[in-house]
């Protein structure tokens, strides 16, 4: 490595702050945090769109404070020459899929979005193995490869290219991890896979990337949530080849009109990190139209929101809140009907979902994506009503 500053202490803060947050749960992630060194893969960042160049290998103080925090950092935007949006992820979502990827020593492991390249060097300090990444624009894969020299990250390829395709060339793979936001999973995947390897992606869900993990079984191939998440969208037909594509965050409707809100109509003893989110999942399975969406003139109703045209009903601890029109009521008693079941039905966890992965998207880039969900621990499991 080419730096002596001590940012160790800065390192060891960050796991323990993840550890508070229920994002590490395991040593062996907390020890991957701590001896992987994220600000040498930083070399320049966005803030309020302006870009500021740094010097990974002479951090400043602002730069290692930046880099130990618990927040993402957007490294390129459509704006200069990477071509597309591009970030080392936030460490509590890294952390949460590092804990569900399961990785033990001599694990192979392809990753799809290969960003600055930390999460790759991550995996490969556990895993002690060979590691390959697949990166679509090359001005990033080439900043990656640098960032992973300066760490003496050895184990980790990077290579330029589609990742819809993977990279069958240094398969089979235990394990294949998607890093950006998919509206599902490339069949030339599972043909990558190890006879028992795993897929864990962020599959667009209710607005979110929520982590699923993909098995295969006698029956076909099993998909079960995790993890919550969300994820900027990948470029290329791993999200546009949906057919159609998956709605996500971003809308703005009317501001609600706070008569008529049905306060008490959603529990108000919500975690925003955890049965909120319990909450958002249940209803992307049983409300056609859920989605992350807000109000125009405030940010007090961004979050889940269940949208029919331009009709929206933001669902917060606060209750529901509906934009005006003549159709919002009849939107919102069938909201408030699912929020009921869920609630009713002792507040199922997000982990509890599981659903089949069908055949969608165009036919020149097909996707599998997520179709049939039902509750794990159900006898008689009920089809997604989507």
């Amino acid at each position: 490595m080419t730096t002596t500053v001590d940012w160790v202490p800065k390192a060891q803060a960050l796991a323990a702050d993840l550890r508070a947050k229920h994002a590490i749960h395991s040593d062996t992630v907390a020890h991957a945090i701590q001896a992987v060194p994220r600000h040498l893969f930083i070399k320049g960042h966005y803030a309020t769109g302006q870009h500021t160049p740094v010097d990974p290998a002479q951090p400043t103080d602002e730069l290692l404070d930046l880099a130990y925090a618990d927040r993402g950092i957007m490294t390129h935007t459509p704006a200069d020459d990477a071509g597309g949006f591009s970030s080392t992820s936030q460490p509590s979502i890294v952390a949460k899929m590092l804990e569900a990827s399961c990785l033990r020593p001599g694990m192979r492991v392809l990753e799809v979005g290969a960003g600055t390249g930390w999460n790759a060097a991550l995996i490969s300090y556990i895993t002690g193995a060979e590691t390959h990444t697949v990166e679509a624009s090359s001005l990033v894969a080439a900043e990656a490869r640098e960032a992973l020299a300066r760490t003496g990250a050895q184990r980790v390829t990077v290579h330029t290219g589609d990742g819809y395709l993977g990279h069958p060339d240094s398969g089979p793979y235990d394990l294949i991890i998607v890093t950006c936001g998919i509206a599902g999973i490339s069949p030339a995947w599972l043909e990558q896979l190890s006879p028992n390897g795993t897929i864990l992606a962020p599959i667009a869900h209710g607005g979110l990337h929520p982590l699923i993990r993909i098995t295969t079984t006698g029956d076909g191939h099993l998909g079960q949530l995790v993890a919550s998440a969300d994820f900027m969208t990948a470029t290329g037909p791993l999200y546009s080849g949906a057919t159609p594509p998956p709605a996500t965050r971003g809308r703005h409707f009317a501001t609600p009109d706070p008569a008529a809100a049905r306060t008490g109509a959603v529990p108000a003893d919500l975690d925003p990190r955890g049965s909120y989110v319990d909450l958002w999942m249940h209803l992307a399975v049983r409300q056609a139209g859920t989605t992350c969406a807000g109000a125009t003139d405030t940010s007090d109703y961004t979050g889940c929101t269940v949208v029919d045209g331009d009709t929206a009903v933001f669902v917060q601890p606060s209750g529901l809140h509906l934009t005006p029109g003549p159709a919002t009521e009849l939107l919102a008693d069938q909201v408030q009907q699912h929020v009921s079941e869920w609630d009713h039905n002792g507040r199922p966890e997000l982990t509890a979902w599981q659903c089949s992965l069908v055949p969608a998207g165009d036919t020149d880039h097909p996707l599998l994506t997520p179709a049939h969900w039902r509750l794990a621990t159900s006898s008689n499991p009920e089809p997604e009503r989507m």
